[in-house]
């Protein structure tokens, strides 16, 4: 019996940043026009705008582009100037397009198991999708784990325009954050979801959403009415958006192990995502992953190792990136994953997030005698009072005892951190500035304080004087302008640990790793990427400037 075709469109990594970056920009500016009458007291477009110049500011520009490291070995490595990367060279050069996601190979296995043949597209920008839809698929299912509602839309655009009578489904963490409100939308915010009309079919509303998404594809292959499927939003005859019951869909974590001996072996890479744990402990103010998986789930003990096992003889798997939100949470089960991946003796090396108050001298040994290398630590300020205020429960010294642990064992880290949280000043600042300067942390990103609904924080916005929307906002203490100024500043204060703007440092660092650069050679090169960074900032188009051509000669003779 021939199986229905499903194409999953997993990611959409750019192959062009500098245009991404530019585009993802304007839609912000977009969305912050669209949603500006809901702040009559505050011009939510000029703070997007201003925002905007800051981040823009704290990037490298060169060469008329904005890049971050891979775009600058890239453009070393091409003579000096920026290659034109294509889904056809993407190989041949540094690019996070040429990863995968743990989304779409388990999504792979999943549908596979439900009777269906899926086409995972790994990433959008690398794939022939007027190719793929010759398949003449069931439906193109898009994920929204890893991209934004206007990628989402465009992909629509472009899969109607070529195959107008294939269904288009969107699901994922993103779809379930923007549309579970259901009909408690403004007239506006329904406005901007009906051009989506006649473009995507269905939208899963569900964190997890695959059980749905199998009853959906049911309905579409038997000809059934939408409205039988819970969880779902869709356009009725009459244009409306309808919304069927929602129904949470249960967790079991052993099912979702992944049977890495039967992955199609055009996913497979050298660096891998396994997924342990779902779930945080902990409710942080300024989070929403607590609001979309309220409970903690662990995959069992046994599944995990022969999960790991599968991986490991693959015998080209050089690294493992655990997924799990919180890794280290769970001190017992840890200590016991540890022991078990010693006893098992691995031959790759992993990475994972962590919580710096779990990080102990007994299990960072473990850590490091299991193939521990990166670690990263969601940190948020180096202010104990902006850590209180967002209820992170913990310690600054914990934060500092934490990274010079696993700088004692060997262990790279990088700490991420919020500026602008409500209650931030010029002093909360500087205490994170000098925190990161004084902790030796090799690696640091800062987030923009993010203002959405789904959060505990916005439960305070009153006695907070807090209003606006995602990067547009303000508060009793500070507003997003000044504090994306602030952030733009970080490189210049801040010259032992190293970040990359918007980029993210860890998938950087993995992939590197996976082309065989040391730890050390990865952080020389976010050094001279820095000190380039700042030492062009200010010199003319044409103009001489001896520092920056002496850190690009360093750059060529490490590149590789």
């Amino acid at each position: 019996m021939k199986h229905p075709k499903v194409i999953v469109i997993a990611q959409n990594q750019p192959l062009d940043n500098d245009a991404h970056l530019r585009r993802k920009l304007a839609d912000a500016e977009e969305r912050a026009e669209r949603q500006s009458y809901r702040f009559p007291n505050l011009d939510l477009a000029a703070i997007q705008q201003g925002v905007h110049r800051n981040i823009l500011e704290s990037l490298l520009f060169l060469d008329g582009r904005y890049m971050d490291l891979l775009d600058l070995m890239n453009y070393v490595k091409a003579g000096r100037q920026s290659p034109e990367i294509t889904s056809e060279n993407v190989t041949e050069h540094y690019s996070l397009a040429n990863s995968v996601t743990l989304n779409g190979i388990y999504l792979d296995q999943y549908l596979r198991a439900h009777g269906y043949d899926p086409i995972i597209v790994q990433n959008y920008a690398t794939a022939n999708l007027p190719d793929l839809l010759e398949e003449d698929p069931l439906a193109v299912c898009i994920s929204s784990n890893f991209i934004f509602m206007n990628d989402i839309h465009g992909m629509a655009c472009v899969i109607k325009g070529v195959a107008p009578q294939v269904p288009v489904i969107a699901g994922g963490m993103l779809v379930k954050k923007v549309l579970n409100a259901g009909e408690r939308f403004s007239e506006r915010t329904l406005d901007f979801i009906a051009g989506f009309q006649g473009h995507v079919d269905a939208f899963v509303v569900e964190a997890k959403g695959e059980a749905t998404l199998v009853k959906l594809l049911a309905a579409l292959r038997e000809g059934r009415d939408l409205d039988s499927v819970p969880n779902l939003a869709y356009f009725n005859g009459q244009g409306r958006m309808v919304f069927t019951p929602r129904e949470a869909e249960e967790s079991h974590m052993d099912q979702t192990a992944i049977a890495w001996d039967r992955v199609p072996k055009p996913y497979l890479r050298a660096i891998l995502p396994i997924n342990s744990s779902r779930g945080c402990f902990y409710r942080c103010r300024f989070c929403t992953y607590h609001w979309l998986f309220p409970e903690v789930h662990y995959k069992s003990m046994e599944v995990l190792r022969e999960e790991l096992k599968k991986v490991d003889a693959l015998g080209c798997v050089t690294h493992v990136r655990f997924t799990d939100d919180n890794f280290t949470a769970n001190k017992p089960r840890m200590t016991a994953v540890l022991e078990m991946m010693i006893a098992e003796g691995f031959g790759f090396t992993w990475s994972s997030f962590a919580r710096a108050s779990a990080l102990r001298p007994e299990l960072v040994r473990l850590m490091k005698a299991s193939g521990c290398e990166f670690v990263d630590l969601g940190l948020e300020s180096g202010s104990q009072t902006i850590l209180d205020n967002m209820d992170k429960r913990l310690r600054k010294e914990q934060s500092l005892e934490a990274i010079r642990i696993l700088t004692d064992h060997g262990i790279e880290s990088r700490g991420s951190f919020i500026i602008g949280y409500p209650g931030e000043t010029m002093d909360t600042f500087s205490e994170t500035i000098d925190f990161i300067n004084e902790s030796s942390l090799p690696y640091y990103h800062p987030y923009l304080f993010y203002y959405t609904g789904n959060t505990l924080v916005h439960q305070e916005r009153e006695a907070l004087g807090l209003e606006g929307l995602g990067l547009a906002w303000r508060h009793d203490t500070m507003d997003s302008v000044e504090a994306s100024r602030l952030m733009a500043r970080m490189p210049g204060r801040i010259d032992r640990s190293f970040t990359d703007g918007q980029a993210y440092v860890e998938e950087i660092y993995k992939l590197l790793r996976g082309e065989g650069y040391s730890p050390e050679e990865i952080k020389e090169l976010f050094r001279l990427k820095r000190t380039l960074q700042l030492s062009i900032k200010g010199t003319r188009p044409g103009e001489r400037n001896s520092e920056a051509e002496a850190i690009l000669l360093k750059l060529e003779t490490l590149v590789r």
